[in-house]
């Protein structure tokens, strides 16, 4: 009887030839070309041909056999055999056949399991590639599990994470995937015991490998959970079960294989995970484990440096409470503002892209822009008049001081004429009392005119030419020498016609934005946040140069810059009120941005599509209470914008 793995013997059209005889006698299988199977036909040992054209024929459908020509006059053959060759010849000719094919076999398997191994290579190599690239978490696990359960060929699988929560260590089923029980998938929590497979393996950090999930030993401390077979009609047989290790060897999760296929022609069969799958998926958990710490260890990093972003914004503005939440309504409305330019249908934003990385980017900068304040004293960061209280105290006594004085010289008079005519001693006392009264209104009236004039001007107005008259006035004082009611620096200080500071302090104001840029420098930015200096360094930049502190001019500036400052200067502008100045109206706000817009000092469209995207509202529900109206002093209030 022939079995199942006799060698094999293809011909076409010979039906008589000796070889063929013997072949069967020998055992065989001979198979006409159009009845043999196209599969075994390609592992036949050996074929026979009549003609060229069946040797062509017999060669493409067996590829690995030994071709016999039944004559000399086929030449595309291996061997010419005629039909009287002996059957010692033929026995000889069938041994090596068989031999060759044996070989080809061999070959064949070895090249075909290279390529296999080849192929799991590059897949494991693929999954580190696609562990590392992938940050979303969610998307890790699922990349991870789908990616290995693919190089194993498995029907199933589910993930697990080691978490802690006030003390308690549990396993928390993460993900599970079935691709022939198709059933949603909750997460839980589950108790970190060794009754489980996956907490058997969390625990122990043994690895789990099980033939059959219905034959486990009852000796064992962990079973199989058949609930999930039993509701959906699933049949779970082999099982594979790895710790995910950190680089301590500290279990940090589970991954669990179910059913891996083997593919037949005839189906689909499971089988149990041999040692080099095992070996692979061993690789893939170990990969696992480094891309999941990495991923928890960047969360870490990106929470850590937000809360000192947040720490560091908060810090800036205790200095001057007045300004609380500035920083946080600009970075709102900066992100908002950029992210409506692409869809403002405007041609200069129509190819602008604006990914969810250079938001955090522009977020970033926008938080810290002021942050170079912390190098600015403070009584000059939240001086509320032009003059200081202690100052304004100085003149308000060198006032009454000189009031005093007048009070005594018309006593002096009042004295020289009671002793020198007593006759129109009061005739002369009411003129002197008038002289009085007149010199001190006088004075009440300059000081009132100073203190009007200490009042800082939200806009370029008003007129100081009085305060020079001030300022000339002289009386002497008690050593002998000449004072004045006002200094040149006070003078100086009450002309300011914007604002409440001198043109030394606003440089000094100004210089914050400087410190910002070096501050920031000096932190090692990752790629995606590199420009956060440069950007957060030109809010104060003007399109026509007169900004500061580089003087750029147009396109020289960035445009996340040009952005935030239309959202610096209106929510300086109607911010609540403070020391130094009173909030605008909305209206009022948008009506300076549009001045500012026609000078040529900021960007006309940009101003356009935030007063019409509604941009500026974003801010007004964030970082800070709104009153009516508000905004920021050093842009408008306090130094040129």
């Amino acid at each position: 009887m022939i079995g199942a793995d006799a060698p094999l013997l293809v011909y076409q059209s010979t039906r008589d030839h000796p070889l063929l005889l013997q072949a069967r006698q020998l055992g065989w299988k001979v198979e006409r070309a159009d009845t043999v199977d196209p599969v075994e036909a390609a592992a036949a040992a050996i074929c026979v041909a009549c003609t060229d054209a069946e040797a062509g024929t017999l060669r493409a459908l067996c590829p690995d056999s030994v071709c016999v020509g039944t004559s000399t006059a086929v030449e595309r053959t291996d061997v010419s055999l005629p039909e009287d060759a002996p059957l010692s010849t033929l026995a000889r000719l069938l041994e090596h056949a068989n031999r060759v094919a044996e070989l080809h076999r061999v070959t064949r398997r070895d090249v075909l399991d290279s390529a296999v191994r080849r192929a799991r290579t590059h897949q494991l190599a693929d999954i580190g590639i696609a562990l590392s690239a992938q940050r979303d978490p969610v998307k890790l696990l699922e990349t991870l599990l789908t990616q290995a359960r693919q190089l194993a060929d498995c029907d199933a699988g589910s993930l697990y994470l080691i978490e802690e929560i006030a003390g308690v260590r549990s396993l928390h089923f993460k993900l599970a995937q079935n691709d022939t029980a198709s059933v949603p998938f909750k997460e839980a929590r589950l108790p970190l015991t060794t009754d489980s497979l996956s907490g058997y393996v969390a625990l122990t950090g043994n690895e789990l490998a099980i033939a059959d999930a219905y034959q486990i030993d009852p000796s064992e401390p962990y079973s199989f959970n058949s609930s999930f077979d039993e509701k959906v009609g699933y049949r779970t047989r082999s099982l594979l079960v790895l710790p995910m290790c950190d680089h301590k060897a500290r279990v940090i999760g589970v991954l669990q294989f179910i059913n891996r296929r083997n593919r037949t022609r005839e189906g689909i069969t499971f089988v149990p995970f041999d040692a080099e799958v095992t070996d692979l998926l061993r690789a893939v958990a170990s990969q696992a484990a480094v891309a999941i710490q990495k991923n928890d260890l960047l969360q870490q990093i990106s929470q850590l440096f937000e809360s000192f972003v947040q720490a560091s914004v908060k810090a800036i503005e205790q200095r001057d409470p007045s300004t609380s939440g500035h920083s946080f309504r600009v970075a709102e409305t900066t992100t908002a503002l950029l992210a409506a330019l692409p869809n403002s249908g405007l041609a200069k934003f129509r190819d602008l892209t604006v990914s969810s990385e250079h938001l955090t980017e522009v977020r970033y900068a926008a938080l810290l822009h002021d942050f170079g304040k912390v190098g600015v004293r403070e009584n000059v960061l939240v001086k509320a008049n032009k003059l200081t209280e202690d100052r304004l105290e100085v003149i308000r006594y060198r006032f009454e001081l000189q009031k005093e004085r007048l009070r005594r010289i018309a006593v002096e008079r009042e004295l020289a004429v009671l002793h020198a005519d007593p006759v129109e001693f009061e005739l002369a006392r009411r003129r002197i009392k008038q002289d009085l009264s007149r010199d001190v209104s006088r004075l009440d009236d300059y000081f009132t005119a100073i203190t009007l004039a200490n009042n800082p001007n939200v806009l370029a107005e008003g007129e100081f030419g009085h305060l020079e008259a001030i300022r000339q006035m002289e009386f002497g004082e008690f050593d002998g020498t000449t004072g004045h009611l006002i200094t040149d620096h006070d003078l100086m200080a009450l002309s300011v016609r914007r604002g409440s500071l001198t043109p030394h302090e606003r440089r000094e104001i100004e210089g914050h934005v400087s410190h910002t840029r070096e501050f920031l420098s000096v932190l090692p930015w990752p790629p995606e946040l590199a420009r956060v200096p440069l950007i957060a360094g030109a809010h104060h930049e003007k399109l026509d140069g007169s900004g500061y502190p580089d003087g750029r001019r147009g396109d020289e500036i960035p445009l996340p810059s040009k952005v935030m400052t239309v959202c610096d200067i209106f929510d300086a502008l109607t911010s609540m009120d403070r020391p130094y100045k009173p909030a605008v109206s909305v209206d009022t706000a948008f009506r300076i941005l549009n001045e500012e817009a026609a000078a040529g000092l900021i960007d006309t469209d940009i101003v356009g599509v935030f007063i019409e995207s509604g941009s500026y509202l974003k801010g007004r529900f964030s970082g800070g209470a709104y009153s009516s109206a508000r905004h920021h002093n050093h842009v408008v209030s306090r130094t040129p914008h």
